[in-house]
């Protein structure tokens, strides 16, 4: 985790202002049995308000259990080794919009839409955690559980997702445990976490706070999400907005830490600033990469991992604008260390998926990782006698230690580097590429199948809310 002196600056003031909100003031939680569990286990509590305060000793004693190694595993148990140590990159979620991949139709998404872009997450390299990234529209009430059967079914990765109601958390558990062999096994590697996002400032919508709890008494990793507007549901500045972020992740740290000790706990923040101008939230201003990239300053002086919203853009098409803007709103949160990056596949602010993108996002992925390395120190005996050897004007085209290592180049399997003419006489638009590579996965990627034991009681659980229910849709 990278550290500097102007982040440890933020950090501090933001998490005393913090403090200073949460022990004077409060949050709300609108559930009066919550309310009750709260008083009984120390919170200030005004059951008429439902505005809750907490304590310097349930500070203390959340901040001291709070798990501060949290692993994730793929379906297999394999741990995603860079976790914590680089950004993982993860599929952005859930608009009810798609573009055709054929078509190019701004449509609403569907069932099948979930399967595909699950598929292609899987099959990218540079994705390393997978979400359904669309709603399943055409699913009804119970499309979340829908959704879920579709990660389980096309992708061995790490997941991420949330069921809407309290009444489905029972049941979505047990599809996640029935994949990987039972609840210890889950407990011992868990494959999945949940996300929940607050109503900025300082309140949860009832069946999020119910949700959240029924997930901590199954021990599932879950993140706290903000999706704060600065000018809007926070301050104008950034600073300020940070504070709100950071005092609605904070009260429920402290709840559930003190409710659920050793609970595993993301700190999230898809947050931007409101555009005075056209009353929309630019998802690909600057501003999103730096407000964000302050999620993972505090996630890190908390010392856990974080969940930002980068790789963004208000673009509606594969275009300049989306390169520039899913490339501006990522390096901020790569130069604080952020844990995940949430946000491939996403086009109009969010508010729709292209699978075009979803491809060129893993080219542009691939880039950033490699200038991420920046330049390596190592033994560099064979350079200097080379350059002794060729001095002067030597040419190292033809030496052994060229072809032995030109290689460590990165080479896009996308972006033309050709000449005009044969970039010419190729005549495929990125565009076009991406939507070739699309549909080769789509029409070829067979993820490992889960066992036909599995399948059924899938299917089993699902049919108590969807009688007709088939797992292959």
């Amino acid at each position: 985790m990278r550290k500097s002196h102007h982040s440890e600056t933020i950090a501090n003031l933001v998490h005393e202002s913090s403090v200073d909100i949460l022990t004077k003031v409060g949050f709300c939680v609108p559930v009066d049995k919550v309310l009750a569990r709260l008083a009984s286990a120390g919170f200030l509590v005004d059951l008429e308000s439902q505005m809750v305060r907490i304590t310097p000793d349930l500070l203390d004693s959340a901040l001291k259990t709070l798990p501060k190694d949290v692993k994730i595993y793929n379906r297999e148990g394999n741990s995603l080794a860079h976790f914590g140590i680089d950004a993982c990159f993860m599929g952005a979620g859930t608009p009810v919009n798609v573009f055709d991949l054929n078509s190019g139709e701004h449509r609403s998404s569907t069932r099948q839409d979930v399967c595909q872009l699950v598929a292609i997450q899987d099959a990218l390299p540079q994705i390393d955690i997978v979400r359904p990234t669309v709603t399943a529209t055409d699913q009804g009430e119970y499309s979340d559980l829908v959704e879920i059967t579709e990660l389980l079914r096309n992708t061995t990765k790490p997941i991420v997702h949330r069921t809407l109601s309290p009444d489905r958390v029972d049941a979505a558990a047990e599809m996640l445990f029935s994949v990987v062999g039972g609840e210890k096994a889950f407990h011992a590697k868990p494959h999945f976490a949940t996300l929940y996002c607050p109503i900025s400032p300082g309140y949860f919508t009832p069946e999020n706070v119910n949700c959240m709890l029924k997930w901590a008494e199954y021990g599932v990793p879950i993140t706290l999400l903000s999706m704060a507007m600065g000018g809007a549901s926070a301050p104008v500045t950034l600073l300020g907005e940070l504070i709100v972020i950071n005092t609605d992740i904070l009260a429920w740290i402290v709840v559930l830490q003190n409710l659920y000790p050793k609970t595993s706990l993301i700190y999230g923040s898809v947050s931007a600033v409101l555009d005075m101008k056209t009353g929309l939230l630019p998802l690909g201003a600057p501003e999103r990469g730096m407000i964000n990239s302050g999620a993972a300053i505090m996630a890190n002086y908390y010392g856990i991992h974080s969940m930002c919203g980068g790789l963004s853009t208000d673009a509606k098409e594969l275009d300049a604008q989306a390169g520039f803007e899913k490339t501006n709103t990522a390096i901020p949160l790569l130069q604080e260390g952020a844990s995940i990056i949430y946000g491939v596949g996403a086009v109009d602010a969010g508010s729709a998926i292209s699978y075009q993108q979803m491809i060129f996002d893993n080219e542009i992925i691939a880039g950033i990782r490699r200038m991420w390395d920046g330049i390596s120190v190592h033994d560099i005996k064979e350079e200097i006698e080379l350059i002794k050897a060729l001095t002067p004007r030597g040419n190292f085209l033809s030496a052994p230690h060229t072809l032995q290592n030109y290689r460590r180049h990165w080479y896009p399997e996308i972006i033309s580097r050709d000449t005009y003419d044969t970039w010419k006489e190729k005549g495929e638009t990125i565009d076009q590429i991406c939507s070739r590579k699309a549909q080769e996965i789509v029409a070829n990627h067979q993820p490992p199948p889960l066992p036909a034991s599995v399948e059924a009681e899938i299917e089993r659980i699902m049919r108590r809310f969807l009688p007709d229910f088939s797992y292959e849709g």
